[in-house]
């Protein structure tokens, strides 16, 4: 057991160093855009012919089931070629698991024309990583957006990512990002999907519940690398951590908002339709262009951080 996960945080590092030198591949036969078109076709054929709610268990069991055994049969493939073939091909899946440079990368598209001056560019660019509605918005509300994506994707992006390849391995790497693909697609609270989609939203839920919290201490270590004390972030966190209507999100987006000192939530807009969010942090920082960047920053450290951490048991291991 302590040689596979030793493994496994080898295999972890090899795909942290792919996607910070990489980033998230450009091609049709990215594993993520082959289980969003499986989830496609599994949708068409049970949202019409089965009750909605069986129908989304449904999709959720065949999903994962069919996920999991392609994973096991090419993990399984590998390892009848060698331990190196083995080792990369994990290397590989986990890798593919992994969002942080695409994240940054995204991040910074927002940050530059909206340093210039240009709002409309920085709104489409903004687009491309949120789904609320970002014609009309100011400078102000393009820079709380995209913070709150950013922060609320590490956990998604790269906590959880690192947890479930650490202790299952490729198959951990490539079920959490299943059931992320899942959650991304049809876990909405809308008339298509608040019955169908419920499966997944769920289990969403409950594979980041550890991860979620874990982020809170590792965006905190970063931060206090910063300068930012732990008093100041877990004490944000424990009075904003739970405003928000996911179980999850408000975990490292709270940690972030203590350690950049602002005030994320408010009124968003969804397809036409204003919506109230709980505020959540309340630094007092005006929401310049600039913090994007000093977001960017913290989620690269704090995804150095988690790389750091989680390679701590390796240590252990080896010594």
């Amino acid at each position: 057991m302590e040689w596979f996960i030793g493994l496994n945080l080898l295999s972890v590092l090899f795909a942290y160093l792919l996607d910070v030198r990489f980033g998230e591949p450009n091609t049709p036969y990215h594993p993520v855009r082959l289980m969003g078109l499986l989830i496609e076709n599994l949708e068409r054929r049970f949202y019409s012919k089965v009750p909605k709610l069986y129908g989304g268990v449904l999709l959720l069991v065949l999903t994962m089931a069919m996920v999991v055994l392609a994973t096991c049969i090419i993990l399984g493939i590998a390892k009848l070629l060698g331990g190196f073939i083995y080792f990369m091909v994990s290397s590989l899946i986990m890798y593919f698991s992994i969002s942080i440079k695409s994240m940054t990368d995204h991040a910074e598209a927002v940050f530059r024309p909206l340093s210039d001056g240009h709002i409309e560019t920085a709104g489409q660019k903004l687009a491309m990583i949120v789904s609320r509605d970002t014609d009309g918005m100011d400078s102000e509300m393009i820079v709380r957006s995209c913070i709150e994506s950013v922060s609320e994707n590490f956990t998604d992006g790269v906590v959880s990512p690192i947890f479930y390849s650490v202790f299952f391995g490729g198959v951990g790497a490539v079920t959490f990002k299943a059931v992320s693909t899942l959650d991304s697609m049809v876990g909405y609270r809308n008339e298509r999907y608040e019955l169908f989609g419920r499966a997944s939203a769920k289990a969403d839920d409950l594979l980041n519940f550890i991860p979620a919290r874990l982020s809170v201490l590792i965006i905190s270590v970063a931060g206090f690398v910063k300068g930012v004390p732990f008093t100041k972030t877990f004490d944000v966190v424990k009075r904003f951590r739970l405003s928000h209507p996911s179980p999850n999100s408000a975990h490292s987006m709270s940690a972030f908002a203590g350690v950049l000192d602002v005030t994320l939530g408010g009124a968003v807009s969804y397809f036409g339709k204003v919506k109230e969010k709980p505020y959540i942090g309340d630094g007092k920082r005006e929401l310049t262009p600039e913090i994007i960047s000093e977001a960017v920053n913290l989620y690269k450290t704090s995804a150095l951080t988690a790389l750091l951490m989680a390679c701590l048991p390796l240590m252990w291991i080896v010594l």
